[in-house]
């Protein structure tokens, strides 16, 4: 684990909460696109929002002192929280 300086659990912090903010980009842009077909999936769209929802209920919900969820977040190749 990189040591980021006496603050270094405040920064991983902020930055997974940063990775979540990002993640949601593909869902919102997914919704944008299928919504200008002429006729959209609204099982997909729902299944977007419902990625949405929980990337929001996890930013809110987050606590600086659940460090595995910061690590897990914070790991590049982690599917869950990155697209690359």
């Amino acid at each position: 684990m990189l040591d980021l300086g006496p603050d270094s659990k405040s920064i991983r912090y902020e930055v997974a909460l940063e990775v979540l903010g990002q993640s949601r980009q593909p869902f919102m842009q997914a919704i944008r696109k299928e919504k200008l077909k002429a006729e959209p999936s609204q099982v997909f769209i729902r299944y977007c929002k419902t990625r949405l929802t929980a990337i929001d209920e996890l930013q809110d919900d987050l606590r600086l002192n659940d460090l595995d969820t910061v690590e897990r977040i914070l790991t590049k190749d982690n599917p869950l929280f990155r697209t690359e």
